[in-house]
């Protein structure tokens, strides 16, 4: 075989390579988050939300407005592809995030592998073996009503969920599957001050009909 011909099929088998790596990347979708402006504030200490800035989702949970009217777009699709969106973790209030936090964190390591640590109060806190990670107090996205966690136990609604909300403006925190922080369950409302253009007509439409007696 010539180098000529052997350059061609490195190159092709790197290719291949690369094709497949992105492949994976892309099957857990991530974006940056935008905070909508009435929220920046509310950011530098989560979980003090004001019940008129929460509106209730279709799977029992609470949400800041558009993240809700996104998810329940979102959630009414899923069910027509036989998916069920399962609430396993909404907006979380201050304390609830204390709690949480406490519940899951010591101040001692306790040799979990890899090791995942949060700074509060001026201390490192461990996450304890067994636990998920999750945000100091204060810090939460849950606690800013932009975060949903749902049962992805079903492959069925993860891969749905990867493949679809996306398009409601919904995200994974991370794309690295082999990260200790990553969470195939919490998927969080991304867009801002600007829903996706589909979900805002959606809504408008379906606020339209209900001013002039049609369906709700």
């Amino acid at each position: 075989m010539t180098g000529k011909k052997k350059g061609a099929i490195g190159k092709a088998i790197a290719k291949r390579r690369n094709t497949k790596k992105e492949k994976q990347v892309s099957k857990y979708p991530y974006k940056k988050m935008v905070l909508p402006k009435d929220l920046v504030d509310d950011s530098k200490c989560t979980g003090k939300l004001k019940e008129d800035e929460l509106k209730k989702t279709k799977n029992g949970g609470r949400m800041w407005t558009w993240a809700a009217i996104a998810f329940n777009q979102m959630y009414v699709d899923a069910e027509k592809a036989g998916v069920k969106l399962q609430n396993i973790g909404d907006y979380r209030p201050y304390e609830a995030q204390l709690s949480l936090f406490k519940q899951r964190y010591a101040e001692k390591p306790n040799g979990r592998a890899p090791e995942v640590t949060r700074k509060w109060e001026g201390k490192t806190w461990y996450l304890q073996k067994g636990m998920s990670p999750c945000s100091t107090p204060g810090a939460s996205n849950h606690g800013l009503g932009l975060a949903m966690d749902i049962n992805v136990t079903d492959k069925k609604v993860a891969n749905w969920l990867c493949e679809n909300a996306p398009k409601y403006g919904f995200y994974l925190q991370g794309s690295d599957p082999k990260s200790p922080e990553f969470e195939l369950w919490h998927w969080q409302y991304v867009e801002g001050d600007n829903p996706p253009a589909e979900v805002k007509a959606r809504y408008e439409a379906r606020q339209a009909a209900k001013a002039a007696g049609g369906e709700g």
